[in-house]
């Protein structure tokens, strides 16, 4: 019986969590400042509303709580007692600000996040920044927008439907959140297959096995011997509706 598709060792180096939290506990030693003191000065800028507690704000420097967990008022008030400008947290983070101060740099007004386009090759990772492997580069708006993300342009018409008219069409720009390898029947993800490169599938299961799907009745369902999970489609841009 072939197993069930494996997933990558992660790679803490390469972890978007790992490397925000990394980031974060990074600001905080720059600025010679204890956890405790972060904390005080969350509680000073946000009142009660805004208080990061020094043990939440520990787990997030560890990277076991995301900075998404944290409330709209405690995400600010957190940025703020670390002396970030608004473009600044908004371009490493992804997260949505609340109203900006007067006089603040605002990336974040203008709601949108460059991004660069690789293409979904035969064979290859798209996880350099090799500027040889990047082809275009997509303004994300900011909704969209998630730490570590990939934008990948589509070859091929495995994913369509309606006879090509719909679905995941060839040129077709898809977003790939590569921090959510957790398999799911019924998702769609990027994966590296051994002899047939990088693809977009849909996961089903059929009895105790996952299969690689295609929306695309033409193609059949294919169950590899083994395969890398790159991550999870969220969201797929058509050509020429670009931002």
């Amino acid at each position: 019986m072939i197993p069930e598709v494996p997933r990558a060792a992660p790679d803490p180096s390469s972890d978007p969590g790992q490397e925000l939290a990394a980031w974060l506990r990074a600001g905080r030693v720059a600025l010679g400042l204890q956890q405790a003191e972060v904390s005080a000065r969350t509680a000073a800028l946000g009142g009660e509303a805004g208080r990061v507690t020094q043990p939440y704000l520990s787990r997030l420097e560890r990277g076991t709580r995301p900075l998404s967990s944290l409330t709209p008022e405690r995400q600010d008030a957190l940025r703020r007692a670390l002396n970030l400008t608004a473009s600044e947290w908004t371009a490493r983070t992804g997260l949505r600000l609340l109203t900006p101060l007067p006089g603040e740099d605002v990336l974040g007004s203008l709601e949108l996040v460059r991004v660069p386009v690789h293409a979904l090759a035969t064979a290859g990772l798209p996880l350099t920044e090799d500027p040889g492997q990047i082809i275009d580069h997509e303004l994300v708006p900011l909704r969209d927008h998630r730490p570590g993300m990939l934008v990948l342009e589509v070859q091929g018409d495995s994913m369509t439907t309606d006879g090509g008219a719909g679905g995941i069409r060839p040129g077709d720009r898809i977003y790939v959140d590569a921090g959510d390898l957790d398999l799911r029947e019924g998702r769609v993800y990027v994966l590296h297959v051994p002899g047939l490169g990088l693809t977009v599938k849909r996961l089903r299961r059929y009895g105790r096995d996952l299969w690689l799907t295609s929306d695309n009745p033409d193609h059949p369902p294919v169950r590899p011997e083994e395969a890398t999970t790159v991550g999870r489609v969220y969201f797929h841009q058509p050509r020429g509706q670009r931002l």
